[in-house]
């Protein structure tokens, strides 16, 4: 079943359109997800759903999120695959080691740079 949030774009007080039938909402659904009532529509359809569909529906997405896990597994067999929580931030792309060595190396370049600017200074002058 689709909840909406406060963070929706659409609140209570905007317009909630009615689907007079079945065929109208299945018609919005089709448009795609950039329609305006896409969510309506689904809304509306899930409601009014039989049990066999619902049962259906739920077995698609718990095959879809399995598949998911697995294709992760595939591509690290050594670790098992654990859902990161949303809360917590990815590692970063670099160690600390690579971090000194950038800095030491930029270090030198800056450097290397400032001693040319001040020679080709002092020859002009």
């Amino acid at each position: 079943m689709v909840t909406r949030t406060a963070n929706d774009k659409t609140s209570s007080k905007a317009y909630k359109p009615s689907f007079s039938s079945s065929a109208s909402a299945l018609r919005t659904l089709r448009a795609g997800k950039r329609h305006p009532n896409w969510l309506d529509a689904a809304e509306y359809l899930l409601e009014r759903a039989a049990p066999d569909v619902k049962l259906l529906i739920e077995a698609a997405l718990d095959l879809e999120t399995s598949k998911q896990g697995e294709a992760r597994h595939a591509l690290h067999p050594e670790r098992p695959f654990k859902a990161r929580p949303w809360y917590q931030k990815p590692a970063g792309p670099f160690s600390i080691l690579q971090w000194l060595m950038m800095l030491v190396i930029g270090g030198i370049f800056t450097g290397l740079v400032i001693w040319i600017v001040n020679n080709a200074m002092i020859r002009q002058c």
